[in-house]
């Protein structure tokens, strides 16, 4: 399985708050209908540093592999979407894929 892990920040003359409650309620819901996501999670960033480099989230999706990902990126109607509402509400993103390796499981 591969992860996603996407940084963003909000638009310009956006709240914290407002951008928080799109990216997990309007986003997400066209985030779940990607064909072959195995996982969604959201990370609300309360504290970066430096300071002036924050970020506003983290996000990070699960695929069987990169390939998955990329076809699931590439699938129509849901890049559309996906295009249309990140003009809503989101300024900038990076993102890469990783593969993890877990040290010590967080608690369940």
């Amino acid at each position: 399985m591969i992860k996603r892990i996407s940084f963003v920040r909000r638009k310009p003359g956006m709240s914290h708050e407002d951008f928080l409650a799109h990216w997990m309620g309007p986003h997400a819901d066209i985030v779940r209908g990607l064909p072959g996501l195995r996982g969604l999670r959201f990370g609300a960033v309360t504290r970066w540093h430096p300071e002036d480099q924050a970020w506003d989230g983290v996000g990070e999706i699960w695929f069987d592999s990169v390939e998955a990902a990329e076809a699931a990126f590439r699938a129509e109607p849901h890049i559309s979407r996906l295009i249309a509402d990140r003009a809503l509400f989101l300024g900038e993103a990076q993102w890469c894929f990783v593969e993890e390796h877990t040290a010590v499981p967080p608690p369940v």
